[in-house]
Formats: structure tokens, sequence, C-alpha cells
């Protein structure tokens, strides 16, 4: 089911709602360019907009400034522009310079606008559907992915644990797509759907559960982000699945904190055996930095699907920085990175000075980048000069703290990369 965000009046999305949710999506709305902007930052990858071209927002009168508005805070989400009797400068003024897609008028929704719509959003199969995960070659996640074909088959409940970043959604939605229920429902209960229960149209916690169960009755419930449940959540999502009313599998997704959440009792232990029956763990990326290259050439590709633009290509020196780099944030701070990078290059290609200057991610990309072609000992008298702890520098060397101290004890150096004067024996 994709989003598609709609921006406009109300009535706009009553109407245009109306035709999308028959046509199998999920719309959401905002009426002016501030909410849009907001609301747009948390649609996920692969979701598309529609917006009125004449907003009639105090702070934005029409779609132009609405789409330069979301590309200036790096949304890349392709737009559709709509409106009643649209001019040809109207849909010239929407569409130059890759602003919008494309264009829809209003009084042709019944007729169009799912044609437009799906013309647009991901095909099965291609590179950003989400049922795929992003596609790596290193024999840590072969050995992933031969273990995730196994366990589909089964009917078995898994809980599939990793770091931030690492696109656990994906695998969750890829076992299902190979399990014997790929036919029936998959459906989502994700943290924060349910904890702003204070907001007057926000359903309560127990009836948005138990209506979640009740669709995906006979198929496939995601727990996503099990760590972030409240006690509250958790006990109510124990109590559906113990009343034995509906007949789910349990897919649960989970940082690597989840550990330390069981440890302390600060997650249910009866739900923890109820959802995972079998775990999973995703290899990070920065224990496998043969997965770069393969990961910034699919996200690289995904841009230009959806831009309808050339591949960009990254130069020799490019990629070795990019393989230098530990990426804490995993596969979203690399495609954050790449694409960013692709939106503003005038050549077609990434290079080092796209790296250096325009990148996406923060400091430590710039830091870590000045490690390229260090040794490894230069490397962590680097890091640990260029951080204000030694907690830090172990972050953005990719090693754990125990890692980073023993280290330090084999080059003999003290917490300010110093080397620490070796006792001469007589």
């Amino acid at each position: 089911m994709a989003k598609i965000l709609i921006v406009g009046g109300p009535g706009d999305y009553q109407e245009a709602g109306a035709i999308l949710r028959k046509g199998g999506h999920d719309p959401v709305s905002a009426t002016s360019m501030k909410a849009g902007i907001e609301q747009a930052k948390k649609l996920p990858f692969g979701s598309l907009i529609l917006a009125n071209y004449r907003i009639g927002d105090k702070d934005c009168n029409e779609a132009p400034e609405f789409i330069i508005a979301l590309r200036e805070a790096r949304i890349n989400h392709p737009v559709i522009v709509f409106g009643v009797n649209l001019s040809s400068v109207d849909v010239c003024r929407a569409m130059n310079g890759h602003k919008a897609i494309d264009y829809v008028q209003q009084q042709t929704f019944d007729k169009e606008l799912l044609l437009k719509v799906n013309r647009y959003l991901p095909r099965k199969g291609c590179s950003y559907d989400r049922s795929t995960p992003y596609p790596r070659r290193g024999a840590a996640f072969i050995n992933v992915m031969e273990c995730l074909n196994r366990i589909a088959k089964l009917d078995a409940n898994v809980l599939i644990i990793g770091e931030p970043g690492l696109g656990k959604e994906r695998f969750a939605r890829y076992i299902h797509s190979k399990s014997n229920r790929a036919d029936k429902p998959l459906v989502i209960i994700n943290y924060p759907d349910f904890v702003t229960e204070t907001l007057s149209e926000v359903p309560c916690p127990a009836y948005h559960i138990r209506s979640c169960f009740e669709k995906a009755n006979g198929g496939i419930i995601v727990i996503k982000n099990l760590h972030s449940f409240c006690p509250r959540g958790q006990s109510l999502i124990m109590s559906e699945i113990e009343s034995g009313r509906y007949d789910v599998r349990i897919i649960a997704t989970a940082d690597v904190s989840i550990r330390e959440k069981i440890a302390d009792g600060t997650i249910n232990c009866a739900l923890m055996h109820n959802a995972a029956t079998t775990t999973v763990l995703i290899p990070s990326l920065h224990e496998n930095p043969e997965d770069v290259e393969p990961l910034a050439r699919f996200f690289l590709q995904q841009f230009a699907e959806i831009h309808n633009l050339p591949v960009c290509q990254m130069t020799p020196g490019a990629l070795d920085m990019l393989k230098g780099y530990s990426w804490p944030l995993n596969a979203r701070e690399l495609r954050n990175t790449v694409t960013q990078c692709a939106a503003v290059s005038t050549t077609g290609r990434i290079t080092i000075s796209n790296l250096q200057n325009d990148c996406y991610t923060d400091f430590k990309v710039s830091t870590a980048l000045s490690m390229f072609g260090l040794d490894e000992e230069s490397r962590i008298v680097f890091a640990i000069r260029s951080t204000p702890t030694l907690k830090d520098a172990a972050v953005l060397l990719g090693m754990c703290d125990r890692t980073l101290n023993n280290k330090r004890k084999k080059y003999s150096l003290d917490a300010e990369g110093n080397k620490i004067a070796q006792k001469v024996s007589v």
C-alpha cells in the first residue's frame, strides 16, 4: 500500500483520497506548505506527493514554491500537480526545472488520477520495491538471506534485530512475500501510531491494536521497533496474541538495544517468547565494508529512476572514500549521502569534492574522509584527536570501546593519542 501525501484544501483530500483508497493506496493530507513539508519528512522512500497548484497558503500561493521548499529541505519524493483548468503556463511553471514530474486536471480525477499516480509509484520487483532487502554481497548478508528463505516457509514467529538504518522492515516484508501467507494481509503496528492517544483524532491504543489484528487475520502482523514500545503497548499486544481470536504470524523488528531491555525487564518476557520463536541478526554496514559499493550503486539507481535522470557515476577516488568510512547509521546514512551528492552534481558524477563539500551526513563524514589512506595507528590517532571523547572516536572508527582500548595498548597510545614512553630495562 503506497503512501501518497495530498497537499491542498479539505475538499481536495476528500475527493482525491476516496479515489486513491479505492485504488489500494494510503493517502494522508496537509493543508499548508509548512504542514506539507513536515508530513513529507515522514513519508517512506518511494512515496508520492499530490499538490494543488493553488495551495492558497499564507506562506505559499502556488505549488512551484512548495516544490522548491521541498527540495531545499532535501525531500526528493516525486510531485504531481493538480488543479481546476490548469493553463499551459501553470503546467510549464510547475514542471520547469524538474520540479513536478506530471500534472492532472482536477475535473478528470475519476479517469486520470489513478493512472497518473500508478505510473510513478514503485512497481513490484523494481529497485525500490519495499519487499526486497537492500542488495548486499558480503558473506554475512548472504548467510542471513539463506536463513530468511528457510524461515519464511516455516510459519514461525520471527524477531529481526539490527542497528538503525539497515531496513529491517524490508526484511519483514520479504519474509511475508516468500511465506505461505503471501496472498494474505500484511499489517504493521508502529509505536508512534498509538502513543499520541491524547489527540482526539487518534484512536485509543487498545482499539488501534485490536483493529490491526482484525485486519491481519490469516496473514502477518509486523511489530515495528519493538524496543520502543511502552509496557502498556506491550501488554495490549500480548493480550491480543493470548486471546487466540486471530490467526496471525508475528514478525517483530528491534534495535540491538533490545538485548539490554530484556535483561533489565523493560521488555515483557512473555511477549518476547511469542515474538521470537526465531531470531535473525542483520549484519551492520560498518562491519561489512564490502557491501558499501553495491548499496551505493543501488541508491543511485533508485534516485535516477524516481527523477527520470541518468544514473550518477562515482569516481574511483570517491568510491574508495565511501568504503573507508564506518557508516555508523548504516544504509540510511549511505543512501542520504550519495543521493544528496547526486542531486547537486552538475557533471553526472560523484567526486571526492562532492563528498567533502556536499554530502548529507554530519561532521563525522568529513573527519572520516580525512583518515582515508592512513594506516591503522594513524587513523586511531587522528580519530582520538578529532573527537571529544574516546567513545566518539570508537564510533568514528567503527569499533567498540573495548577494541579501541586494546588498539591503544597495542600502539602504546594514551587517551589523547600521544605515544606512551616505554620503560627501558637496565
